[in-house]
């Protein structure tokens, strides 16, 4: 029974006091905070509906840990509906501005289209440059090997062949010039 009891009375959110200080009690403190914040924000949000008039739900109550069942929730919203469906618009800034709405909708819908687009054509050239290079790299350690199994030649008295290297040597000089 006191485990119940105790279950329904259980408040706020809490960082204990004997907790030393460190980032696992900065982090409490900081999702404390954030939730009083939200808490704070959705309490103003439904005052200022119910001032304009509004019809405002409850907020989800938790028994026992879970939230209310969602078939509840959806039979009160389509209530709501029906309920100011049937109510005619009492304010002005409340009528819907029918094509203009719409028009705003599109212009939004195509900048963003368009931000995507030029997102996606500046990913496309760093993947194409990314490419680019990494072919690039594979082809030199490849003339790299090339060019140290040339440099390797000898002969079978063990002499280096020297006509090998000098045209690795060349090479070396033409490119950098």
């Amino acid at each position: 029974m006191s485990h119940i009891a105790t279950e329904s009375r259980r408040s706020a959110f809490k960082v204990p006091a004997s907790m030393p200080d460190g980032v696992h009690k900065r982090k409490l403190e900081k999702i404390k905070k954030t939730l009083s914040h939200n808490a704070d924000v959705k309490r103003s949000y439904r005052k200022t509906l119910k001032q304009m008039g509004f019809d405002v739900p409850p907020p989800l109550s938790r028994k026992n840990g879970v939230k209310r069942a969602a078939s509840d929730d959806a039979d009160s919203l389509h209530e709501d509906t029906d309920q100011n469906a049937e109510q005619p618009f009492e304010k002005a800034s409340q009528k819907p501005t029918g094509r203009h709405n719409k028009n705003l909708k599109l212009s939004r819908f195509n900048k963003e289209e368009a931000a995507a687009a030029a997102l996606r054509a500046e990913r496309e050239a760093a993947q194409e440059e990314r490419h680019r290079r990494e072919a690039d790299r594979r082809q030199k350690i490849e003339q790299r090997r090339k060019n140290k199994q040339k440099m390797m030649q000898y002969t079978r008295t063990g002499q280096p062949k020297l006509g090998v290297r000098v045209d690795v040597l060349l090479d070396k000089i033409r490119k950098a010039t």
